[in-house]
């Protein structure tokens, strides 16, 4: 019953399913007219630095680009020269009150449920989706959280595509829906979880309703129902896949979404982290780095304790970053002393070629920094899909994995011998790196925000 329903609602957020998929970066072809194209996304760095980077892509292209994101983000939006329509959410706020994050997407689901927080975040994305209406776009490419963009795109009369970070919208009995499982259960299994992800939705569909009503002046899903997706561009890497021959031509996987010119890769380690590193080689000392993204809601503290147990017993020395605080800084430059140097943040392009390893949460993001880099990976998983891209590190032979973030905060002495052990065995194992390395070549080589633009111009000719 439950698929059945899910497959129903699914008519609205995929695109039909065919034999083949289509291939990116083939011929750009005729050139598409210029177009105001409307971008939405919500959440953390990781889901809205890829959309900053397409934005810049169809800018430099000549289309008009209005973007949806957090108003946080104002600087970021900025570097493209996309119009910000402000998303009035802040998600690092939540990430402090422990609301950003959670062992997986229904238990998410269910607090967020509890705390009253869906139904703002929800407000607050369909107040944003139907302000879009003012600028006239001639088509949308969305994000999943924006549960209305096919609403809106069902107003304008516009096609509209789905982004997908991670496999979780286009069924395929090759991999699991990567939002909710972490390993192969089988062909069948496999198709049959993405009939989950619009079951996370249904709470909200009697607000859904009201809101199409209300701003759009549209009659319930139910008698009129949303267009489907023409397009679903999976931002993500065909290099960290299985061969995948059951997605239909409507579903695109382009490759990451990285900007064109990176000017981080090329600034070096800032003065204070190349002197550290100086240290550290004049020590005979490995140099990782170690940063857990924007997780939070977990003891910094019992963090910083387990990490600081395994940098002395992997001996080595780390540059760390505490990102949205999911690391106790202070903390950890009190117990491990010269081992570290602790900063806010860091660009990815800036730090991951001058180490040897990289320590992180399993964000696909930041693994896709670091095999770009040619460095291997010891994932420490928290929620979501992390621990599905850990395992795909895993079986690839580009990564390890350690004990999760909550074992981690909650762990003793124990636990930051275990990592400690993990990272000496990552260090030491040379395949790993050579792997990564290999890895890292074929996604230097992609271009996937390209790639997204011509499939959204191919989208705008009606192919």
């Amino acid at each position: 019953m439950a698929c059945r329903w899910a497959a129903r609602s699914t008519i609205w957020m995929t695109a039909p399913f065919r034999r083949r998929s289509r291939r990116a970066g083939r011929s750009e072809g005729t050139p598409a007219p210029m177009a105001r194209l409307l971008l939405l996304t919500a959440g953390t760095e990781g889901d809205v630095r890829p959309f900053v980077n397409l934005a810049a892509r169809l800018v430099a292209r000549g289309h008009e680009v209005g973007l949806a994101a957090p108003a946080g983000d104002a600087e970021m939006v900025a570097e493209s020269g996309a119009q910000h329509l402000k998303l009035a959410i802040d998600f690092r706020d939540m990430a402090r009150q422990g609301q950003a994050h959670a062992a997986g997407l229904p238990g998410l689901i269910d607090r967020l449920t509890r705390t009253g927080t869906l139904t703002r975040v929800a407000d607050a994305l369909f107040e944003t989706t139907a302000r879009g209406r003012s600028f006239r776009p001639d088509a949308i490419i969305a994000h999943p959280k924006y549960t209305g963009a096919a609403d809106l795109a069902q107003t304008l009369q516009v096609p509209w595509a789905q982004v997908a970070l991670l496999p979780c919208i286009a069924p395929t009995a090759v991999v699991p829906n990567a939002a909710l499982f972490a390993r192969d259960m089988g062909p069948w299994a496999n198709r049959a979880s993405y009939c989950l992800t619009p079951l996370l939705a249904r709470p909200l569909a009697g607000r859904t309703d009201r809101w199409r009503a209300e701003s759009l002046g549209l009659p319930p899903r139910r008698k009129a129902p949303p267009p489907a997706a023409r397009l679903v561009l999976n931002a993500f890497s065909a290099a960290l896949l299985p061969r995948i021959d059951d997605w239909g031509p409507d579903v695109v996987t382009t490759g990451f979404w990285r900007a064109e010119d990176d000017a981080a890769a090329d600034a070096g380690l800032p003065i204070e982290a190349a002197a550290f590193a100086t240290r550290a080689t004049a020590r005979r000392r490995p140099l990782i780095h170690i940063g857990f993204g924007s997780m939070s809601g977990v003891d910094g503290n019992g963090v910083a304790r387990s990490l600081a147990r395994a940098i002395e017993r992997a001996d080595v020395a780390a540059l760390v970053t505490t990102g949205w605080g999911g690391i106790d800084g202070r903390a950890l430059d009190r117990l491990a002393g010269d081992r570290v140097l602790v900063l806010d943040r860091m660009p990815h392009a800036r730090v991951f070629p001058h180490v040897d390893l990289v320590v992180h949460h399993g964000g696909v993001g930041t693994l896709a920094s670091g095999l770009m880099a040619g460095r291997a990976a010891v994932i420490c998983p928290w929620g979501a899909d992390q621990p599905f891209w850990a395992a795909r590190a895993v079986d690839g032979g580009y990564g390890l994995r350690g004990p999760g973030l909550r074992q981690l905060a909650a762990g003793g002495l124990g636990t930051g011998d275990r990592l400690g052990r993990t990272i000496r065995r990552a260090l030491r194992h040379g395949p790993l790196t050579d792997t990564a390395r290999r890895i890292g070549r074929r996604l230097r080589a992609e271009d996937g925000a390209h790639a997204a633009m011509l499939a959204i111009e191919d989208m705008l000719r009606g192919r």
